[in-house]
C-alpha cells in the first residue's frame, strides 16, 4: 500500500471512466488535471510514478491521446523559468529577516505586475482572520500570504519553515517526508476518503512514524505548545497537505487552508481548499519570493534559521512581489 499502489488504482480506474464514456467539458478538465499532477511530478525531478504508469498501462500515453481525440491540450508547465541559485553562508534568524524583507519592499518602487498574485491575493482575503486564532504560515510556500497578514497587523501569526530540509535535519535520514506523507496514501486506499475518518486514519499512523523519530517530534510539540491560542490555523498551498496534517496529528487545536489540492483529495478536503484549479499550483510554489529567496539552514533556541539568495535578480523580483502584498 502506498504512493505508488494509490496512484497505480486511481488511474486506471479514472482512465477506463473517461474511456468509456461520451465526454463531457468537465471530464475533458478532469484528465488535463491528472495529466498535469504527473506533468509536475516529472518537472520537479519526480519520476518514479510516471515511469511505472506508462509501463504498466501506458497512463500517460492514453490521457494526451484522449486529450487529443478531444480537441484539447495538455496544461502547460506555467510557471517561471527559474535560474540555479547560489545562497550566501551567512546565516539571518527567519523573523529578523522577514521583517527586514517587508520593510525594504515598503520603500520599494513598484510591485510586481504577474497576474496571478491577483488569484493569491483572493485566496489571501479568503483565509478571514478569526477570533481566538493564531496563524502558522509554512513557509517557503505561503510567505507572501504571510506578508499580506503581517501588513495589515493581525496578531499572532507565525512564518514557520517546516521544509524536507528542517524534517530530515532532525531525524537523520532522507525519508521522513515520505514517511510522513505514507499514510494519507494508504487512508484514500483503504477508503477513508470522509474528512473524519481520513484524519482519524492518518493521525494514528504519523504518530507511529514520530515515535521513531523523537527529537522531531519533540521539537515539534514545543513549537505548537508556544501558540497561545484556542485554534491553530495552518496556511499552505496545497497539494496533499503533508505537514498540515502532521501537526494536526500532533495537536488537537489545528485546522489547516489551502489553495488547492490535488484532485483525489477535492471532497476530502473541500472545505478546506479555495479552489479545486490543481493546474495553478506550480504557479504558486514558484515563485521568487517562495521558491528562491530563502532556504532552510537550521533551528536552534526555538527560531528558524535560513540562508538568502546571493542573486540580485532573485531579490529584487522577490521584493516586487512582497511589494504586491503590502501595497
Amino acid at each position: 500500500m502506498g504512493f505508488i499502489s494509490f496512484n497505480d488504482n486511481y488511474y486506471r480506474l479514472r482512465l477506463e471512466a473517461l474511456e468509456n464514456k461520451a465526454l463531457t467539458r468537465e471530464d475533458v478538465y478532469e484528465a488535463q488535471q491528472l495529466l498535469k499532477v504527473l506533468d509536475d511530478l516529472e518537472d520537479e525531478g519526480y519520476t518514479n510514478l510516471n515511469r511505472h504508469l506508462e509501463n504498466s498501462f501506458s497512463c500517460l500515453t492514453r490521457l494526451r491521446t484522449l486529450l487529443r481525440n478531444s480537441q484539447a491540450a495538455p496544461f502547460p508547465l506555467e510557471h517561471d523559468s527559474l535560474p540555479p541559485v547560489l545562497y550566501s553562508p551567512e546565516e539571518y534568524e527567519l523573523q529578523s529577516l522577514l521583517d527586514t524583507l517587508i520593510a525594504a519592499a515598503e520603500k520599494h518602487a513598484h510591485p510586481s505586475g504577474k497576474a496571478f498574485l491577483q488569484d493569491i491575493y483572493r485566496y489571501c482575503g479568503w483565509l478571514e482572520a478569526a477570533p481566538d486564532t493564531a496563524y502558522v504560515f509554512l513557509l517557503r510556500d505561503a510567505l507572501l500570504p504571510y506578508v499580506f497578514f503581517r501588513s495589515r497587523q493581525r496578531a499572532r501569526v507565525y512564518p514557520w519553515l517546516i521544509s524536507r530540509s528542517f524534517l530530515d535535519a532532525f531525524t537523520r535520514t532522507q525519508q521522513a517526508d515520505d514517511e510522513l506523507r505514507l499514510p494519507l496514501y494508504e487512508a484514500l486506499e483503504y477508503g477513508y476518503t470522509a474528512f473524519p475518518d481520513f484524519c482519524a486514519y492518518c493521525r494514528e499512523r504519523i504518530l507511529r512514524v514520530l515515535d521513531r523519530h523523537t527529537p522531531l517530534k519533540t521539537l515539534l510539540l514545543e513549537l505548537l505548545g508556544s501558540v497561545s491560542a484556542e485554534h491553530i490555523a495552518v496556511i499552505e498551498s496545497g497539494y496533499i497537505g503533508t505537514i498540515p496534517m502532521l501537526l494536526k496529528a500532533l495537536d488537537d487545536r489545528v485546522s489547516f487552508r489551502l489553495y488547492t489540492t490535488a484532485p483525489f483529495l477535492y471532497e476530502t478536503y473541500r472545505d478546506l481548499i479555495f479552489c479545486r484549479r490543481y493546474e495553478d499550483i506550480r504557479r504558486f510554489e514558484t515563485l521568487y519570493s517562495q521558491d528562491l529567496l530563502l532556504r532552510f539552514s537550521s533551528f536552534r533556541s526555538g527560531k528558524f534559521y535560513v540562508n538568502t539568495s546571493s542573486d540580485a535578480s532573485v531579490r529584487e523580483h522577490s521584493l516586487q512581489e512582497i511589494k504586491y502584498f503590502i501595497s
